[in-house]
C-alpha cells in the first residue's frame, strides 16, 4: 500500500502563520498604541501595566485548561476557538472608553484568545509532529511570531497611527483574528498518527518509533504528576520567568522608555521592530538544540539577553539602542524555543502538553505581575532605569541555574506510594 506523503513541515508552516498573525498584533499592539491610549483614556503607567498583567495572568493560568482541551477536542478546535475569541476581544478594544473597558476587552478576552489560540497549541503542534527535528520544528512554528511582530512594530502600528488612530488598529487586528480562525479550522492537523504517520514522517506501523515508547529515559512513561515531583520542573519554571519578563516589560514600556531617552516615535518603532526581527534569528539559532544540550544553550542565551537588558539602561545613541535590542532579541528568541525543547526532552512527547500547560499556570502567578510592578517603579522613580537593572540581574542568575541543569531520570529511585509512612 502506497503511503501518504509526509506533510509535517507543511503543517508547521501553517501553524507558524496562525501563530504569528494570532499573537503578534494583539501582543505588541498594546505597547505600541499605549501613549495614545493613555492620552485618550487617562491611563496611568500603573493602570497600563495592570491591564497587560491581567492579560498575561489569564493566558498563563489557562495553560492546564488548554492542555486538557487539546487532549479532548484536538489542537485545531482549540486554536480556532482562541482566534474566534480574539475577534470579539479586539472589536471591543476598538470601542473602549475607560480603564475598565480595557481590562475586560484586552485583559480578559484577549488573554483567553492567546491562551487557547497561540502559544501552547503552537508548541504542542510542533512537538507532536517531530522528535528528531524537534528544535527546528518548534523554532519554525514560533518564528512566525517574530516575522509578523517585526511588521507590526516597524510598519503596521506607526502607519496606522499616521493615517488613522489606535481604534482603527484594534479593529484591523480583530479582522486578522477572524482570518486566523478560519485557516486553523480548515488546515491544522494536530497529530501525525491520525494521517497514518508517526513523528518525523518516517516509521510506518510495525517499525521502530522515533521516540522510545517508554519515554525519554527508556525506563517508563512520564506523566504530569511525576514531572511535578522533580526539582528540574520548578527550575525550568523559574527560567521561563527569567527570560520572559524582560520581553514583556519592553513590549509594554519600550516605546515610552526610548522616547524618554530622546528618540522619536518613528525611531523607537524602528528599534523595537529590530528587536522582534532579530528574535527570529534567535529562534532559528535554537536549531543548535538538536545537536547539543538545549539547557546549555539556554544558559548562553540568558547571558546574552541579560547583557541587552543592561544596555537599555542608558541607550542614548541609536547604535547602543540597536545593539541592546539585538542582544535582547537573540537571547529571548533562542530561549523561547529552548524552554519547550527542554520540557519535551526531559518529560517526553506524550506528557508535553500537560506539563507545559502546568508550567504556564505557575508562571502565570508570578510573571504577569512584572508590568504592574514596573509601572509602579516608573511612577515612583520617574524612569524605567531600575527596572532594566533588575531584569539584567534575573537573566544572569537564570544563566547560572541553566548551566547546572541535568535531565531527570524516571525510575532512578523508588517512589513511595501515597500514604506510606
Amino acid at each position: 500500500m502506497t503511503r501518504r506523503p509526509f506533510i509535517g513541515w507543511r503543517i508547521v508552516g501553517i501553524g507558524s502563520l496562525c501563530y504569528g498573525f494570532g499573537i503578534s498584533p494583539m501582543y505588541y499592539g498594546w505597547g505600541l498604541f499605549l501613549p495614545e491610549m493613555q492620552q485618550d483614556l487617562a491611563l496611568s503607567n500603573t493602570e497600563s501595566g495592570l491591564v497587560f498583567s491581567i492579560f498575561s495572568w489569564i493566558y498563563h493560568l489557562l495553560g492546564p485548561a488548554c492542555g486538557i482541551a487539546m487532549a479532548r477536542l484536538g489542537i485545531r478546535s482549540v486554536m480556532g476557538f482562541g482566534a474566534a475569541t480574539g475577534v470579539f476581544a479586539f472589536w471591543m478594544m476598538s470601542r473602549a472608553d475607560s480603564f475598565v473597558d480595557c481590562i475586560f476587552a484586552y485583559g480578559v478576552l484577549g488573554g483567553i484568545a492567546i491562551g487557547f489560540g497561540t502559544i501552547l497549541p503552537a508548541q504542542t503542534l510542533a512537538s507532536n509532529w517531530f522528535v528528531r527535528s524537534r528544535s527546528r520544528a518548534i523554532a519554525l512554528v514560533l518564528g512566525g511570531g517574530a516575522v509578523v511582530g517585526f511588521g507590526v512594530n516597524k510598519y503596521f502600528a506607526p502607519e496606522i497611527l499616521r493615517v488613522a488612530d489606535w481604534r482603527t488598529g484594534w479593529l484591523i487586528i480583530a479582522g486578522t483574528s477572524a482570518v486566523v480562525a478560519v485557516v486553523a479550522v480548515l488546515f491544522i492537523r494536530g497529530t501525525p498518527e491520525k494521517l497514518g504517520h508517526l513523528p518525523d514522517g518516517g516509521t510506518a506501523v510495525g517499525e521502530p518509533e522515533a521516540e522510545d515508547a517508554r519515554g525519554p529515559t527508556g525506563q517508563g512513561e512520564w506523566t504530569a504528576p511525576l514531572a511535578l515531583r522533580t526539582h528540574q520542573f520548578y527550575l525550568l519554571v523559574a527560567l521561563s520567568i527569567a527570560y520572559g519578563v524582560p520581553w514583556g516589560i519592553i513590549s509594554v514600556y519600550g516605546r515610552l522608555h526610548l522616547e524618554s531617552l530622546g528618540f522619536t516615535t518613528a525611531m523607537a518603532g524602528s528599534i523595537l521592530g529590530a528587536r522582534v526581527l532579530v528574535s527570529l534569528f534567535g529562534r532559528f539559532s535554537a536549531f543548535v538544540g538538536d545537536f547539543m544540550s538545549p539547557q546549555r544553550l539556554l544558559a548562553i542565551v540568558l547571558l546574552v539577553e541579560g547583557a541587552g537588558s543592561a544596555g537599555l539602561v542608558a541607550a542614548k545613541t541609536p547604535l547602543l539602542a540597536y545593539v541592546s535590542v539585538v542582544l535582547v532579541g537573540l537571547g529571548f528568541g533562542a530561549a523561547y524555543v529552548c524552554i519547550p525543547v527542554v520540557f519535551s526532552a526531559f518529560y517526553g512527547r506524550r506528557a508535553f502538553g500537560t506539563t507545559v500547560g502546568i508550567r504556564f499556570a505557575i508562571t502565570g502567578i508570578v510573571a504577569p505581575s512584572a508590568p504592574t510592578l514596573a509601572g509602579m517603579l516608573a511612577d515612583w522613580s520617574g524612569s524605567h532605569t531600575l527596572t532594566f537593572w533588575i531584569l539584567a540581574a534575573c537573566c544572569l542568575i537564570g544563566a547560572f541555574i541553566a548551566f547546572g541543569l541535568r535531565a531527570p531520570v524516571l525510575g532512578a529511585r523508588p517512589i513511595a506510594p501515597v500514604g506510606a509512612g
